[in-house]
């Protein structure tokens, strides 16, 4: 089995030894208004606050993994030339290492007798990103040397230039400012609608002999960057472009005797406010800034990682909730609108933010609150919520009242709002007024009482809440178009909001809503096991013509892993019937990477279904370990005291689990979540991993771990403390901080049970039951928990 890398030992770096990885194993590098994607070869690209409208780089597709940020070298005494990263060149390195760590990444090569290193980090706050760079002569003569910083530059909206390339390339500007000693490109402003037009800069600290802003002159005459032609003779042109495609080059001279060393800093960054780049330009253009810069990004990442640590029998386990789960949740609740596989959609999924809220409640409270906010806001005034939404431009849905949109993006904020409450205990938060984006204003309670209204309001024929163009599914595109397709799965998660809102509308005393929310519970739990059961398991949805989903009539698509496990997740599965749904997730729609989203797959395509029928067998919503459905089956797990199964299936999820060794097959990284690993319906790519970083799993996997698992999880009046823990367990522990205090909670559990505490003493006292009351005194309390039958 090949490797291509391996985690250091504290495990908050991940070391790769070979450029040459199966795909581009990419960092997130980034701050609240900028975000640079770094591949361990440089590849990837930037962009400033939306990643379609403020693009700054280009980047083609993961299969090339190019272009990126590049520094070449030129031999001027032989010639020769490479790339310090190994791409885009690829010539062979006589050594190479790539550190991606929390908030930076590190390229080390070594090629004929030039050591490189480059340093990669985007600032704390500012919209800008540094590489430090160290060049090294190993060799036992003087080196004359070329060095060329590369960037390939849209300085705009990347949709636009992609669909139509040879028009939107014309209003691309790229100078030298002299003052500056920088290049300066945009993209003029060219329609009424077209605001905030920003300014790339790119500058390197030190002298220069030479800049470049044309790609065509850079490249040569249908050349490319594997070989530029300049780099031939090593000359750069110095001249502007107007209405053709921009690059950024300098080219630097240096002479290093044997031993000798050249250290440099390279900035590139965007802001739509231009009076502000010289001040970037002073802060950053100097290795004492940068290196300041980097200290204090470092220094904040370790801080944030260490605000929840958990420690138990199992390293992978420590590893993803104490670190990279918990930067990945970080990065993406920040940039959830783009990736390395898909680079030209901006803004943020609605129902993903929520989740991604709900996950960093309990560590990054400034910035879920952030996010908190902009949801209310986009919500319809009518209880409905935007599919997703853009701070630049505005809602995604393409009707005044979505209508015909995704059907369960409003079922989210119940959810995120009271866990805000339980984290917090601010119930004059229900109070406060925000609008909605389309007319309008009531209060954070009022909002959340009209997502659950409408979602009742919106039902079909046999009761259940209508499907539109997707429920959580997005591939069910087609099965509820004609506004009579019904959602089992959606019927769950709003008796689950019910429930919900029922214990908010008790813990307030609001005897009316407590009332209105069990009758609706109640009606929704007797629906969905008349209507929604099959005999053995719960159906996934009815489409437009009343045909059942997710049953065993069906050929195809037979048995939904979801609803299952929401059954579970809303309390409506009665005691009878647990069993079975439990034999199906545990045996029917197991596999090594955990269950399938369903199965079997889909082989053609349906219109009364959609396009999770024409996805390639096993990948995305075709039947694939869509992990994220599986973090769902984990806290299911934990609900019903099905600690060993909870902990074999997060096991089976994480990124360095037993299966997925062997990179050349995996693929992807293993240091983060994956949205899904290609199912047994494929042939082919089995066991293949894809789409990391941006996936709706990270969220699910930090709480199923923190507040199921090991069980510190929040509640109105407290931290409830209530593991469920694998019997191998014997003993294992939580830091977390809750309402002004920190809690270090040692759990104990010699019987090795899965569930049930029997006693709970906090600072030496015992308290009744399980609940800890909030201290609220800035102090660390210390917490022992002893489980047993």
């Amino acid at each position: 089995m090949k490797q291509y890398g391996h985690f250091n030992d504290d495990g908050r770096e991940y070391i790769i030894t070979d450029p040459n990885t199966p795909r581009p194993w990419f960092n997130y590098l980034f701050n609240r208004v900028y975000h640079a994607l770094v591949s361990q070869t440089g590849g990837g690209f930037s962009y400033y606050k939306d990643p379609k409208t403020h693009r700054i780089l280009r980047y083609e597709h993961i299969h090339p993994d190019r272009p990126g940020r590049y520094v070449f070298v030129r031999d001027n005494d032989t010639a020769s030339v490479w790339s310090a990263t190994w791409q885009p060149m690829r010539e062979k390195m006589d050594s190479y290492k790539c550190v991606h760590g929390l908030g930076y990444s590190i390229i080390s090569t070594k090629k004929n007798d030039i050591a490189t290193d480059i340093t990669y980090f985007v600032a704390h706050e500012d919209p800008v990103e540094m590489q430090i760079v160290k060049v090294k002569n190993t060799d036992s003569k003087a080196r004359n040397l070329s060095l060329y910083p590369f960037v390939e530059l849209v300085s705009g909206d990347i949709e636009l230039e992609t669909v139509y390339r040879n028009i939107i390339c014309l209003y691309n500007i790229a100078e030298y400012n002299e003052e500056l000693k920088t290049i300066i490109s945009r993209k003029k402003r060219f329609h009424h609608r077209q605001q905030n037009v920003g300014m790339t800069f790119f500058t390197v600290e030190g002298d220069i002999s030479g800049y470049e802003t044309n790609k065509e002159k850079f490249y040569g005459r249908y050349g490319s960057i594997e070989k530029p032609m300049m780099l031939i003779d090593g000359n750069l042109s110095n001249t502007i472009v107007e209405g053709e495609d921009m690059v950024g080059v300098f080219k630097k001279d240096v002479t290093l005797a044997p031993g000798k060393e050249i250290e440099f800093v390279v900035v590139l960054g965007y802001d739509i406010d231009q009076t502000k780049v010289a001040s970037y330009i002073k802060k950053y253009k100097s290795l004492a800034g940068a290196k300041a810069e980097l200290a204090r990004v470092k220094e904040y990442y370790v801080e944030a990682v260490n605000r929840i640590t958990v420690k138990t029998p199992d390293p992978n386990f420590n590893l993803m909730t104490n670190i990279w789960g918990k930067y990945q949740l970080y990065a993406i609740t920040c940039w959830r609108g783009t990736s390395q596989y898909h680079g030209g959609e901006g803004g943020l999924g609605y129902r993903d933010t929520a989740q991604d809220i709900e996950g960093l409640l309990s560590v990054q409270m400034d910035l879920a609150m952030e996010k908190l906010e902009k949801i209310l806001f986009w919500q319809y005034n009518s209880g409905h919520a935007v599919s997703g939404f853009s701070d630049i431009e505005g809602s995604w849905d393409k009707d005044a009242d979505g209508l015909t949109m995704k059907s369960d993006v409003a079922v989210w904020l119940p959810y995120t709002v009271i866990s805000y409450v339980k984290e917090t205990g601010n119930v004059d938060f229900l109070k406060k007024v925000f609008k909605f984006h389309n007319g309008g204003e009531a209060t954070v309670y009022e909002h959340i009482l009209r997502a659950v209204r409408f979602l009742y309001k919106e039902r079909g024929a046999h009761g259940l809440p209508l499907l539109r163009k997707a429920d959580w599914n997005d591939a069910y595109d087609h099965v509820g178009i004609r506004l009579k397709g019904e959602s089992v799965w959606l019927g769950m998660a709003l008796a689950r909001a019910c429930k919900q809102m029922k214990e908010l509308a008790e813990f307030l005393g609001d005897t009316e809503v407590v009332k209105e929310m069990q009758e609706k519970y109640d009606t929704l739990s007797i629906i969905i096991n008349k209507e929604g059961w099959d005999g053995e398991w719960y159906l996934a949805a009815y489409n437009d013509f009343g045909r059942k989903m997710g049953s065993n009539e069906n050929a195809e698509g037979k048995v939904p892993l979801n609803s299952q496990t929401w059954a579970i997740l809303a309390n409506v599965v009665p005691k009878d019937r647990l069993a079975s749904i439990l034999d199906k997730i545990d045996n029917y729609l197991s596999t090594p990477y955990g269950p399938a989203l369903f199965a079997p797959v889909y082989t053609d395509f349906d219109e009364t279904i959609g396009r999770v029928t024409a996805f390639a067998p096993g990948t995305k919503e075709n039947a694939a370990v869509f992990s994220h459905a599986c973090a769902f089956k984990i806290v299911a797990d934990c609900t019903v005291g099905r600690g060993d199964e909870a902990l074999e299936s997060f096991r089976r999820l994480c990124p360095m689990s037993p299966a997925k060794q062997d990179h050349d097959h995996y693929k992807v990284e293993p240091y983060v979540w994956a949205e899904y690993v290609i199912g047994p319906g494929n042939k082919h790519n089995y066991g293949e991993g894809s789409f990391t970083w941006n996936t709706g799993t990270t969220p699910w996997m930090f709480i199923a771990a923190t507040e199921w698992i090991l069980g510190a999880r929040r509640d109105f009046k407290g931290l409830l403390i209530d593991p469920c823990l694998p019997k191998e367990w014997k003993e294992c522990s939580i830091k977390r901080p809750f309402r002004g205090a920190i809690y270090e909670i040692e759990i104990k559990n010699p019987e090795g049970v899965n569930k049930g505490v029997k006693s709970v003493t906090v600072d030496g006292k015992l308290i009744e039951g399980n609940l800890i009351k909030p201290h609220g005194d800035g102090k660390v309390h210390k917490v022992s928990v002893v489980m047993g039958k």
